[in-house]
């Protein structure tokens, strides 16, 4: 989602991450041991010979959770005591937090779409990718890079998240598909990109939800993103 910059519009809530970054599939191979050449010099009488050994070099590649812990969050200390940002009335421990914490898994496509908010809302990146399906053009396999990038550009930091407002759930072509109509509206927290601190912009959503059986979690698919901005309200930004 950008635009008013293009982080904004790319992004959103894909929710729309759902918020819109590029699938990346590493290729690696299985099981290598790297080996390092060495040139073993020897006597005239001695033949050249080529050393290996299996001991590798550099830096173990980063563990996901060691990552998430030095990305900032926007949850309060007293969370589960304060009012759920998805706006149900409830204290957050009694509405998303369950969701959040992996204690409820989503039961419904509602139960994605508030908690996602909720989500975005306090900076809660492993969240928005555990919430997201394989199908999604926002999924990555390799979750450390994807949270990197979701880190950078993906949660509205220039943003402060006012209200969600969703519609009612829509069936899909079967029991495991559904769709909700939704409205987010945030507030810019500084110039930036053709924004005004203080400006409203309303992002309107058709999000598409899936789940892998009747006693499975649903999670995020897609989603058709619109924004207010003029001469954008009939434009799909992602």
């Amino acid at each position: 989602m950008h635009a008013m910059s293009k982080i904004l519009f790319l992004t959103l809530l894909g929710f729309t991450t759902g918020f819109s970054i590029i699938k990346s599939r590493p290729n690696a191979a299985v099981g290598a041991r790297p080996t390092t050449a060495l040139a073993a010099k020897g006597g005239s009488k001695k033949k050249k010979g080529i050393a290996r050994t299996t001991k590798g070099f550099g830096a173990p590649p980063p563990k996901l959770e060691d990552v998430l812990a030095k990305m900032k969050t926007r949850t309060p200390d007293n969370a589960n005591e304060v009012d759920c940002p998805c706006g149900s009335g409830k204290t957050h421990g009694e509405c998303c937090g369950p969701f959040l914490s992996g204690e409820k898994k989503c039961l419904t496509p509602s139960d994605v779409l508030r908690s996602r908010y909720t989500a975005f809302t306090w900076r809660n990146i492993k969240y928005i990718m555990d919430t997201t399906h394989e199908t999604c053009r926002d999924y990555r396999e390799d979750r450390v890079a994807w949270a990197n990038d979701l880190n950078k550009g993906g949660m509205f930091d220039s943003f402060t998240f006012v209200k969600l407002d969703p519609s009612k759930e829509e069936d899909g072509d079967n029991e495991n598909e559904s769709f909700i109509e939704f409205k987010v509206t945030l507030r810019a927290n500084e110039d930036r990109g053709g924004s005004v601190a203080g400006q409203e912009t309303i992002i309107s959503e058709r999000s598409r939800f899936v789940r892998a059986g009747a006693d499975e979690a649903w999670t995020y698919a897609s989603g058709d993103v619109r924004s207010d901005v003029a001469g954008l309200e009939d434009v799909a930004l992602n």
